[in-house]
C-alpha cells in the first residue's frame, strides 16, 4: 500500500479576495507507515516571503504525480492542484470523510480532529496543530491507516 496524504492551508475569501494555497503538507505512506513527510510555503499576500507556487513545482510534482493521493474531503486539494496544473492527470483520490462516513455510519462528528481522537491516532508533532498543513497532512495519514486496518482486520488479513 502506498499514497501520499496531502493538505492545503489557504488564505481563504477574505475582503473579496481569491482563496490561494499558503501551505501544502504531504505524508507519504508506504506498507503501512508514514516514510516521508514534506511542506512548502507559497508566497502569497499572507506570505509574502516565500517563492511563488508554481516556482516550487519541480520540488512538490514530484511528491504528488503517479501516486494515489488521500485528502480529508478532498475538494480544496483537488481544485487547486486541477487550478495550477489542469491538463495533469492527479490521483486516483482517495477522501478519507466519505470513507469513514461510510465505515462509521453515525458518528456525532466527522471532522479530520474529532475523527483522530476518536480513534486514538492524533498526531504528537511538537509545535504542530491543527490547521498546519503539514500536521493535517500527517492527521490525514494516520486516518487512513486506521481506517485501512480495519478493513484488513475485518476481512482476516494481516497489517
Amino acid at each position: 500500500m502506498e499514497f501520499v496524504a496531502i493538505d492545503f492551508e489557504t488564505t481563504g475569501y477574505e475582503n473579496g479576495g481569491a482563496n490561494e494555497p499558503w501551505q501544502l503538507g504531504a505524508a507519504v505512506v508506504r506498507d503501512f507507515k508514514i516514510v516521508e513527510t514534506h511542506e512548502w510555503f507559497f508566497g502569497t499576500p499572507l506570505t509574502p516571503e516565500a517563492e511563488p507556487l508554481m516556482a516550487q513545482w519541480d520540488a512538490f510534482y514530484p511528491v504528488l504525480a503517479g501516486r494515489r493521493l488521500v485528502a480529508h474531503n478532498i475538494a480544496t486539494e483537488r481544485t487547486i492542484l486541477t487550478r495550477i496544473a489542469p491538463l495533469t492527470q492527479w490521483g486516483p483520490w482517495v477522501d478519507t470523510l466519505k470513507l469513514a462516513r461510510a465505515r462509521y455510519p453515525r458518528l456525532p462528528s466527522y471532522a479530520l480532529g474529532e475523527l483522530c481522537a476518536m480513534f486514538g491516532c492524533v498526531p504528537q508533532m511538537e509545535g504542530r496543530t491543527w490547521h498546519d498543513g503539514l500536521y493535517d497532512a500527517v492527521a490525514c495519514a494516520e486516518l487512513a491507516l486506521h481506517i485501512a486496518a480495519w478493513d484488513f482486520a475485518a476481512e482476516g488479513l494481516a497489517c
